[in-house]
C-alpha cells in the first residue's frame, strides 16, 4: 500500500490527526487579567512565563498563520471589557517592550497571522477559583486539515469505510439536533392565556417567572441556530481543502464555492457591515453603518430584547486586496457597539430580585463578583479565503449566537465531530 493510498483509510487519517493535535500550543499563567491598568512587574512575568513554558515544550514562535483561542477567568471586581483584555495581551505576546525586557516575537511575530481568533470571557461568579489566562494556538494549516478531516468523517469518504459505523454516527448527530426542538413559543403563548389562572392560583410573581424562563429558553434556541456549524465551517474553507487546491484559481470553481458561501450570508439573521475603513475619514461611516446595523437588528428580532441570555459575536472577514485590518482591532471596533446597543448580560439574567421570597434564600442566590452589567461573553474573528469576485475593499459579516456554553466556537466545533468520530 503507497502512502497515498494509506492516508486514504480510517487508520491513516486517524494517525495524521494524532500528529497534528500534539502541533497544538497551550499555555497557562496564573494571572488576574487586566487591560490598561496591567503593570509593567505584571507583563514582564506575563512574557516571561510564556517564554519559559514554550522553552519547555521545546516550541519556537510560529511563522506561519495561525487560529488562536485566549480564555480570561477573572475574580476581581469590575474586570475589563473583552476586547479591552485581548488587545493588551496579544501585543504581549509579539511586540518588543525595551522598557519591560527583552523579548520580541515570543508566541508569534505579527498579529496579521492570526486568521482566527476566538476570545472568551470567565466570570467567578462565587469567587471561588483563582485568576488565570489560558492561550491555545495551533497551526492554521493543521486546522483547515481538521475540517477537511470533518468533512471526510461526515460524508463517510474513506476508502476502508464502515457504511454501519456510519450510519450510526449520523443517527447519533441528528437525536442531538432534535433535542433542542423544543416548541417554546407554544408553551408562551399558553402561559399568556392562562395568566389569569396562574394568577389565582399561584400567584403573580410564578407567572412573571415562568414567562421569564420561557423567554430565556426561545432566545437561548434562536443565538443557538445561528452558529457556525460544522457544514457552514465546511462550506466557508473548502477553497483550502487538499483535493481542491488546484482549483483554487479556477473561475468556476471559485463562482462555486462564492455561491455556496452566500448561502450561509443569506441568513436573516446574518449581518453585514460593509468594507472596514481604509482611507481616513471612512471610520465615521463605517461606524454609522454598524450602528445602523444592529438597530435594524434589534427591531426585527424583537423576541431577543431585552437580552435575558449571553450571548458571543462571530465576525466574518472576507479581506480586501490591500491594507488588511488585524483581527483584534477589527472586532474591538465592532464590539463596544454591540455592548452599547444590544446590552447583553455578562451571565443568566434572573428575576429572582423581584419575588417575594426569604431574604436568606436572596442571599444564597447573590453574585459575589461584582462585573460589568453589559458584555458580550466571547467573541470570534475569522478571516475568510477572498475570492477574485469579492469587493476591492472586502467585507465584514456578522452573528450572535449563545454565549452560556463558551466551548461553543468554530474550533471546538471541529474537534468536537473529530472526538466523537474517533470514540465510535
Amino acid at each position: 500500500m503507497t502512502r497515498s493510498e494509506y492516508l486514504d483509510t480510517i487508520e491513516g487519517q486517524l494517525s495524521e490527526h494524532l500528529k497534528r493535535r500534539f502541533k497544538k500550543v497551550s499555555l497557562i499563567v496564573k494571572q488576574e487579567p487586566k487591560g490598561k491598568n496591567c503593570s509593567n512587574d505584571e507583563k514582564r512575568t506575563f512574557r516571561k512565563e510564556i517564554r519559559r513554558q514554550l522553552k519547555e515544550q521545546n516550541r519556537r514562535p510560529f511563522r506561519g498563520n495561525i487560529i488562536l483561542e485566549i480564555d480570561y477567568y477573572t475574580t476581581k471586581d469590575n474586570p475589563p471589557e473583552l476586547q479591552t483584555l485581548s488587545k493588551n495581551y496579544l501585543d504581549l505576546l509579539h511586540k518588543k517592550m525595551p522598557h519591560i525586557d527583552n523579548l520580541k516575537s515570543i508566541l508569534y511575530s505579527d498579529d496579521n497571522q492570526i486568521k482566527i481568533l476566538i476570545s472568551n470571557y470567565h466570570i467567578d461568579e462565587e469567587r471561588q477559583k483563582n485568576p488565570y489566562i489560558e492561550i491555545s494556538a495551533y497551526s492554521l494549516r493543521y486546522f483547515l486539515e481538521d475540517i477537511e478531516l470533518a468533512d471526510r468523517i461526515l460524508t463517510n469518504n474513506f476508502s476502508d469505510s464502515d457504511k454501519y459505523s456510519h450510519s450510526n454516527f449520523e443517527e447519533q448527530l441528528e437525536e442531538e439536533r432534535s433535542n433542542h426542538n423544543k416548541d417554546y413559543f407554544e408553551d408562551l403563548r399558553e402561559l399568556e392565556e392562562d395568566k389569569d389562572d396562574y394568577d389565582k392560583l399561584l400567584g403573580r410573581h410564578y407567572y412573571s417567572l415562568q414567562k421569564n424562563y420561557l423567554l430565556r429558553q426561545i432566545q437561548e434556541q434562536f443565538l443557538k441556530r445561528n452558529n457556525l456549524n460544522i457544514h457552514s465551517l465546511i462550506t466557508l474553507f473548502q477553497p483550502y481543502f487538499y483535493h481542491f487546491k488546484k482549483y483554487s484559481t479556477d473561475r468556476s470553481f471559485q463562482n462555486l464555492w462564492d455561491s455556496s458561501r452566500n448561502l450561509i450570508f443569506f441568513s436573516p439573521a446574518f449581518l453585514h457591515f460593509g468594507n472596514a475603513p481604509q482611507l481616513t475619514g471612512e471610520t465615521g461611516a463605517f461606524n454609522f453603518n454598524v450602528r445602523k446595523e444592529l438597530l435594524g437588528f434589534r427591531e426585527k428580532f424583537k423576541i431577543l430584547f431585552p437580552l435575558l441570555h449571553p450571548i458571543s459575536v462571530i465576525v466574518t472577514y472576507i479581506p480586501p486586496k490591500q491594507k488588511i485590518m488585524d483581527l483584534d482591532n477589527l472586532a474591538k471596533s465592532i464590539v463596544h457597539f454591540v455592548n452599547e446597543i444590544f446590552k447583553p448580560p455578562t451571565i443568566i439574567k434572573l428575576t429572582y430580585k423581584d419575588l417575594k421570597i426569604p431574604d436568606l434564600l436572596k442571599n444564597e442566590l447573590e453574585i459575589i463578583q461584582h462585573f460589568p452589567p453589559n458584555s458580550i461573553a466571547s467573541y470570534q474573528s475569522i478571516q475568510l479565503p477572498r475570492f477574485d469576485n469579492d469587493p476591492i475593499n472586502g467585507k465584514i459579516g456578522f452573528l450572535i449566537t449563545d454565549g452560556f456554553y463558551y466551548m461553543n466556537n468554530v474550533w471546538r466545533t471541529v474537534e468536537e465531530i473529530i472526538n466523537k468520530w474517533e470514540r465510535d
